[in-house]
């Protein structure tokens, strides 16, 4: 048992599981959106914005890890390239993933930009908020992958 291969390989899960704990954290806006008023709400939908664009860079982040850690594996143990990316669904969908996140985000950009802008802004939140209940079901099906894929991985 390798514990440095361990460590780098656990890197992504960990890192990854903090990831789909702000997402989920960032998604209960839509509940926090009708509760709060006035100033909070404000304060709150600013704070919400920002976090989702710091979102979108620690995502690409750990994908970056994951990345990282099988390639550093894979060169520890003297595996070919083809050999350590191994393709499957999992990591086929953590690229994936991150551009429907990028999409999500560019859709909550437009909402932002069309209420500062006294447009109407309604249609464009409504699709940020039912492209994010669609991301948040397929991280939490990439999560599950994930970890079915420790077992073949470690």
């Amino acid at each position: 048992m390798d514990i440095v291969r361990i460590v780098v390989l656990l890197l992504h899960p960990l890192l990854a599981t903090g990831l789909l704990g702000w997402i989920w954290w960032q998604y209960s806006w839509r509940r926090k959106s009708h509760e709060l008023k006035g100033e909070s709400r404000n304060k709150a939908l600013n704070q919400h914005e920002k976090y989702g664009n710091r979102l979108i860079w620690s995502a690409f982040f750990v994908i970056c890890i994951a990345f990282l850690s099988r390639a550093f594996v894979g060169w520890r143990e003297n595996e070919s390239f083809v050999t350590a990316f191994e393709p499957s669904l999992h990591g086929f969908m953590g690229p994936v993933g991150f551009v429907l996140l990028f999409l999500l985000a560019r859709m909550g950009r437009r909402a932002r930009d069309a209420r500062k802008g006294g447009e109407k802004f309604a249609h464009h939140a409504l699709k940020h908020g039912r492209a994010a209940d669609l991301i948040v079901v397929l991280a939490f099906l990439h999560a599950f992958l994930g970890f079915l894929q420790i077992f073949k991985v470690l």
